[in-house]
């Protein structure tokens, strides 16, 4: 049988040129990713704020109705909804 085994010293320089690639490659990966995911945690930070701001506005916005007026937000909208 005829088995090619390469020599000790390119195996070490081959082993050092992989090693060399993955470093490159995960060097790369980590350069692209962090924008892509600087853009993914704006735009999801912005989202969830927005929602937030929305959720206590309608929860002060039915406190002060209920507080000052006896008018239920809640209700209201609910009530229009089911027509």
């Amino acid at each position: 049988m005829n088995t090619y085994r390469p020599t000790g010293s390119s195996n070490y320089w081959m082993v050092a040129l992989k090693l060399l690639i993955l470093i490159l490659g995960l060097y790369i990966s980590a350069l692209v990713l962090g924008m892509v995911f600087t853009w993914v945690f704006a735009i999801t930070f912005f989202l969830i704020r927005l929602g937030v701001l929305l959720v206590v506005s309608f929860i002060v916005l039915h406190f002060f109705l209920k507080f000052l007026f006896k008018l239920d937000l809640f209700q209201f909208l609910m009530h229009k909804l089911s027509r």
